[in-house]
């Protein structure tokens, strides 16, 4: 616990700097470029801690500096379960850089997370008419999720369909669609999405659960049984639970 204090004492200095006038030189500008690199790299090595660290560190030489600001908002948002300070800095790179769509999106995603749903739809229209971004299906498919959570179901199903119109490969897409079907009483429609996420992401473990539990529902005892064999057997380290309830599930057969 005390580590995890620790890691962030420097936010306060980051802060203090926000508030000056101080432009950064060449040299600040550089190290910052040098040390997002770093975190960028152990990110992607999964030490979150590490990244955490050298995202603070760019952020102290350039407080200003947007993708740096992007970054450590991912990790607080969805590392660290520190919303608010999320917020600040996606709108720090936002005011910086205010045709920075991906920032805008991630600023969309945390206000979704928190139930604030017109707010993230207001967001996603707008990085929606960004014809420079590329990857509107993300938003196009989170609008779509929010707009389910208001309440407006026929426009969520139009959204995420545009969403994997625009890419096929888009999982997250089709497990939405299976999701909202399933609620909605539609078991083909349902299924159909699920099948599709799993075609997709054949490495995810929830893909597979989702589909054997909409098989089973359609009596299909055999293909449910083999998704949620699969399923526990596609499971990863940190999916002990996920892992635990497909061996249930199979049980149940």
């Amino acid at each position: 616990m005390l580590r995890f204090a620790s890691a962030f004492r420097p936010l306060a200095l980051v802060l203090a700097l926000a508030g000056c006038a101080h432009v950064p030189t060449e040299k600040e500008r550089r190290k910052a470029e040098i040390h997002y690199d770093l975190a960028l790299q152990a990110q992607q090595q999964g030490h979150v801690q590490d990244a955490l660290r050298e995202l603070q560190v760019s952020l102290e030489n350039d407080p200003d500096y947007p993708e740096a600001n992007n970054a450590i908002g991912i990790l607080l948002h969805l590392v660290f379960a520190r919303p608010a300070e999320a917020i600040g800095h996606y709108e720090r790179a936002l005011k910086v850089r205010p045709t920075f769509s991906e920032a805008r999106t991630n600023l969309a995603n945390v206000h979704l997370d928190q139930g604030r749903y017109d707010e993230s739809i207001k967001l996603y229209e707008q990085v929606l008419n960004d014809m420079l971004y590329v990857t509107p299906y993300i938003a196009q498919g989170n609008m779509g999720w929010a707009l389910y959570k208001k309440g407006d179901t026929q426009r969520a199903v139009g959204s995420l369909k545009a969403a994997v119109t625009t890419n096929p490969g888009f999982c997250m897409g089709y497990r939405n669609l299976g999701i909202i079907f399933d609620e909605t009483g539609k078991l083909d429609e349902s299924c159909r999405n699920f099948s599709r996420y799993r075609e997709n992401c054949p490495e995810a473990a929830d893909a597979h659960m989702r589909e054997g539990v909409c098989l089973a529902k359609q009596g299909q005892a055999e293909g449910a049984r083999q998704a949620f064999s699969t399923c526990e057997a596609k499971a990863k380290a940190g999916e002990q639970e996920l892992k635990d309830d497909c061996r249930r599930l199979l049980e149940k057969l």
